[in-house]
């Protein structure tokens, strides 16, 4: 495999040239980037590293690519303060109206790019003698190879970086689209030697009192990674070989019995943080050596907005996106057989729902007329009040929950794909581990495994953690789901005084409905103009 040693330095310049190397004339106090890693000792490694898994967590998985993603799909809606309000281009997503300068195709690629900068340079310059650098390597490779997935599945070519470029050759600093199943076996290498070297939880629920901190990625969550990657690029681009290699990490997670399910009304809560449901998640906890999630604002982002809806008294008040659309709780309901099983309740409320619950002094219960609102709403993602920061004020950003990745109920459906679909489940776990998820929504086991009861849910499970939209893609179902997106929008008008009766009109949107260029997303303007070898994909 030709190796590629380039690092692209993206509109955001994030890996700067030191001035010595500029101008050849040492500058005093002022140590260049190379020989701080290449000096580094055990607590600037410890440094170093905090510094990637903030970036990773607050950058690389900001809540708000995830967000773009949703809407994307059929199970959100833009929100917000209306179609005026195109805040991070949500509307535009939803609408299909992007370009190549569109907010998420520029932001996802610099940020996956940043950070496997910061991981490269940790692997190849901290010396290999300071105690404990290996697993920090590990780690650090772990994450280079999540970002070079999620660069795939946006992308499908992008360059291929291993290593730090070379300031004496310039053609690295240019570099080709790479081969996307080079890549996707770089990546599945990758994760399977820091599956290889980290180390296990002790036990089931014990994520708290991992070593190093509940935080850090451990084997079976490089091995959770490694079966997603290789069941979304098998079925994405039917390629068997690929496929089948996701069978044996996700049933080595699923056989290992550190993890299980929690009470869904809990997900996302300060009351699930290292809970036996979360492989890999960003801890709140201030002073446990890792960064907290407290530069993240999802749930800000997510919570009700107050000149949309009065929201309740155990919820503060936020911005509004990303709420459930129709299609996506006409759907949960008739999946859960109503609206008061355990996972729509825990996931969504609808209007009536949300009337019931009581509001602060001197408040009135209700919504106004607004478009996008569909008479149901998010109720898992809020900013609760009762899991507000310890000393926050009052519509604060912060949050004491901690942002969880990837969950166990998850792997037990990509499990259940990854078995349907390699070996016809054989054996009957797949049927097992999908029965897993049902029963904890309270329903009834199915007895025969199919890809269209794995379809549903997946659907009515991830629903809101920005796997959507890549399923839909994988499966071939996104032309006609996503045909008619965005082109009507709906407007809801509350409730008469002493009714819970309320009106939803369609009004003609803006959007343009799916295109197969969606396939993949655009590389952005600014890197298509730095780098002449960089080739634009299809449609774009």
């Amino acid at each position: 495999m030709k190796k590629i040693t380039f690092i692209l330095t993206l509109a955001l310049g994030f890996f700067a040239i030191s001035c010595e190397s500029q101008l050849d004339i040492p500058q005093k106090s002022v140590i260049d980037t190379e020989t701080a890693y290449t000096t580094a000792g055990p607590v600037e490694a410890k440094q170093f590293l905090a510094g990637i898994y903030r970036d990773f967590f607050s950058n690389v998985n900001d809540g708000c690519l995830r967000l773009a993603l949703d809407v994307m799909a059929d199970d959100n809606i833009a929100g917000g303060g209306g179609p005026q309000d195109d805040a991070n281009q949500f509307q535009t997503c939803q609408d299909y109206r992007m370009t190549p300068t569109s907010w998420p195709a520029v932001n996802a690629y610099q940020k996956f790019y940043a950070n496997i900068s910061l991981c490269n340079m940790f692997i190849d310059k901290v010396p290999n003698t300071v105690p404990g650098i290996q697993r920090m390597k590990d780690e650090a490779n772990f994450m280079r190879a999540v970002d070079m997935f999620n660069l795939i599945r946006w992308y499908g070519n992008p360059p291929l970086v291993e290593h730090q470029p070379n300031p004496d050759v310039p053609e690295e600093f240019y570099p080709a689209n790479t081969d996307k199943k080079t890549s996707i076996l770089w990546v599945l290498d990758r994760m399977k030697e820091a599956a290889d070297a980290l180390p296990a939880i002790s036990g089931k629920g014990q994520q708290a009192s991992f070593p190093g901190g509940g935080g850090r990625v451990s084997k079976h969550a490089a091995l959770a990674y490694m079966g997603k990657a290789a069941l979304w690029y098998g079925t994405r681009y039917n390629d068997s070989e690929i496929l089948a290699m996701s069978v044996e990490p996700l049933k080595t997670v699923v056989n290992s019995n550190l993890y299980g399910l929690v009470d869904p009304s809990i997900i996302g809560r300060t009351s699930a943080n290292y809970c036996e449901e979360y492989l890999f998640e960003h801890s709140s906890v201030v002073g446990d050596g890792l960064p907290t999630n407290q530069t993240r604002n999802d749930h800000q982002w997510r919570t009700f907005r107050r000149e949309c809806i009065q929201p309740p008294t155990t919820v503060e008040e936020g911005w509004g996106f990303g709420g459930p659309s129709i299609a996506f709780a006409e759907f949960l309901m008739n999946h859960e057989g109503g609206i008061d099983g355990p996972r729509f309740k825990s996931w969504i409320h609808t209007y009536e729902q949300v009337l019931e619950l009581p509001v602060d002094p001197g408040m009135t219960a209700g919504i106004n007329s607004f478009l996008y609102n569909t008479a149901y709403f998010r109720w898992r993602g809020l900013l609760f009040r009762e899991d507000r920061m310890p000393g926050a004020p009052s519509g604060d950003y912060s949050s004491s929950a901690n942002i969880y990745f990837l969950r166990y109920a998850e792997v037990l459906l990509l499990y259940a794909e990854a078995q349907f679909l390699v070996n016809g489940d054989s054996d009957g776990s797949g049927l097992n581990a999908l029965n897993q998820v049902r029963e904890r929504a309270d329903l009834e086991p199915l007895a025969t495994l199919t890809l269209q009861s794995i379809k549903y849910e997946r659907r009515a499970e991830l629903w809101d953690e920005g796997e959507r939209f890549f399923d839909l893609q994988r499966w071939g179902d996104a032309p006609a789901v996503l045909a008619n997106k965005g082109k009507k929008v709906v407007r809801f008008f509350g409730c008469k005084p002493g009714t819970t009766e309320y009106d939803i009109r369609e009004e003609a949107g803006k959007g343009e409905g799916w295109k197969d260029k969606y396939m993949l997303f655009p590389y952005p303007t600014a890197q298509l103009s730095a780098n002449p070898n960089l080739v634009q994909n299809p449609g774009w």
